[in-house]
C-alpha cells in the first residue's frame, strides 16, 4: 500500500469516528505520523495531492519530490505557494548541480 493510500485510509477512519491514537495503534504507526498524513490530505493543494498520488503509482517514473516530511511542511502554506514550492522542487530534481537535465 502506498503512503498516499495509507493517508486516504487514515482519513476515512478518522471521518468515521476513529481517534488518532486508535488509528495509529491499528497500523503500528505513531499518532504523529497518522495525524501528518491526514493533515496533508486536508490541507494540500490539488496539484500537490495529484503529484503525490502519481508518484505512488506502480511504474511511475517522475523524479520523486513528495516525501512525507516535505509534504507535511509545505501543506501549511497557501495553495498558490504550495504549487510554487512543488514547481521549484521538481525543477531542482530535474536539474543537477552541473546543469544537466535528468531524464525521467
Amino acid at each position: 500500500m502506498s503512503t498516499y493510500d495509507l493517508a486516504q485510509w487514515c482519513k476515512l477512519l478518522r471521518d468515521r469516528g476513529w481517534t488518532g491514537p486508535r488509528i495509529a495503534r491499528s497500523l503500528g504507526r505513531s499518532e504523529g505520523y497518522v495525524n501528518n498524513l491526514i493533515r496533508i490530505l486536508d490541507r494540500a493543494s490539488i496539484a500537490v495531492l495529484e503529484r503525490w498520488k502519481h508518484e505512488q503509482e506502480p511504474g511511475a517514473a517522475p523524479p520523486l519530490v513528495c516525501a512525507t516530511d516535505w509534504l507535511a511542511s509545505v501543506c501549511v502554506l497557501p495553495h498558490d505557494q504550495q504549487d510554487a514550492e512543488l514547481a521549484r522542487r521538481i525543477a531542482a530534481r530535474d536539474t543537477d548541480a552541473s546543469g544537466s537535465v535528468h531524464s525521467p
